[in-house]
């Protein structure tokens, strides 16, 4: 998060205003406006990093206001977070459909505003370092997309997922896919090895994050859904949002060739779906024999411990037995030649008979920790 950021903040209601100024003017440049027609002034004639914009003003509303900033080459790629106490799902996706990245409820926390302001500037920054290369591949995929009919983007979109290894893989190959039906939107991706969730440009935005947390909460048993004029894909393990792919086309005007191309789009979009979750299948199994194997390896290698610390333990054992034989044979024999009294043999021999017995409690102790370990082995032997 840079000090020098500028943000735009636009609302009719100055009391508002002077609460997001108050909030954010020890971090950024702010500037602020009362409505949307001089928000695309101040745009049109400065530079800005953010927009924070309302969507409920008289005029030019928050929506048309992003519209006509997004249609504007020179305020295109300036991120809008929407600014509504209206924020239900059909609310949030007027605000993505206009170009939003992520949608602030009101009344506002400053925690929450200043977390979205830092997640949307740094997601920007991170895009703006990839737009080079972003705009060299999107311009090799699309001059192979006029060679290719719509059965060859599916034919080729199973091709180049042999060649995945591991979910963003996936994810990427499904958006090249998309691109050359020119459509474009973001994905979820949810397996044994992460969670992966991104769009054509790079990580999802706090706004279609929580579309794709729509489409996960809905009720089991239809994978397709409409959503406005998108649609959504939710297949479990693989979730797709896609823009402007209308399912319900029957209450608007569209060529009928129209209509049937988005109807097969449909269909397509389906089986690339499909297709991804069978890799991520597939990577998953990898990625499960790959830790069996580690876990076989982890049990060998344990099996040899512990047959060591049993061999070790009985030669212990052992050597401890012949020990304490030599010395009592070397007592007995100091008897006779030291010529000792009866009470001072009997001392001696108390003494001989107090260390036997720790000595044999701790042969007792071995024996046991042996048995035990023998046991270990035995059912490692059978498992592995």
């Amino acid at each position: 998060m840079s000090e020098t950021s500028r943000v735009l903040l636009v609302d009719d209601d100055e009391l508002t205003l002077q609460m997001l100024e108050a909030t954010l003017e020890d971090d950024y440049k702010i500037s602020s406006v009362t409505s949307g027609s001089e928000a695309l002034a101040r745009c049109a004639a400065e530079t800005f990093d953010l927009i924070v914009l309302d969507v409920d003003m008289p005029g030019l509303d928050g929506y048309e206001t992003c519209r006509q900033l997004k249609a504007n080459h020179a305020s295109a790629e300036i991120p809008v977070i929407f600014h509504s106490a209206r924020t239900s799902i059909d609310e949030r996706l007027q605000g993505y459909a206009a170009g939003g990245a992520d949608y602030l409820p009101k009344p506002f926390d400053a925690g929450e505003l200043i977390a979205k302001i830092g997640l949307v500037l740094s997601n920007r920054a991170k895009q703006q370092e990839l737009s080079g290369q972003l705009e060299e591949t999107l311009n090799a995929v699309l001059s192979t997309a006029d060679m290719m009919g719509e059965a060859g983007v599916v034919l080729e979109f199973q091709r180049q997922l042999g060649t995945c290894a591991d979910y963003p893989d996936v994810a990427q190959a499904v958006f090249d896919a998309l691109q050359r039906y020119s459509l474009e939107g973001c994905v979820r991706i949810q397996g044994r090895a992460e969670l992966f969730a991104g769009n054509g440009r790079g990580p999802c935005s706090a706004l279609e994050n929580s579309i794709l947390d729509h489409l996960i909460s809905q009720k089991e048993g239809q994978r397709i859904r409409p959503l406005g004029p998108h649609t959504g894909f939710a297949y479990g393990s693989v979730v797709l949002f896609v823009r402007n792919l209308r399912m319900d086309r029957g209450g608007i005007e569209m060529d009928r060739n129209e209509s049937e191309r988005m109807g097969r789009a449909i269909d397509n979009v389906a089986m690339l779906v499909e297709g991804a979750i069978v890799r991520v299948a597939a990577l998953d199994t990898e990625l499960a024999t790959r830790d069996l194997a580690d876990v076989r390896h982890l049990v060998s290698m344990t099996r040899g411990a512990l047959t060591d610390i049993s061999a070790r333990s009985q030669a212990q054992r052992m050597e401890i037995l012949r020990a304490f034989e030599e010395l009592t044979e070397e007592v007995e024999l100091s008897f006779v030649k030291l010529g000792l009294t009866d009470d001072q043999e009997n001392f001696l021999s108390n003494i001989i008979k107090k260390q036997a017995a720790k000595v044999m409690g701790s042969l007792d102790q071995s024996q046991e920790v042996e048995q035990f370990l023998g046991r270990v082995i035995h059912k490692l032997n059978q498992h592995g």
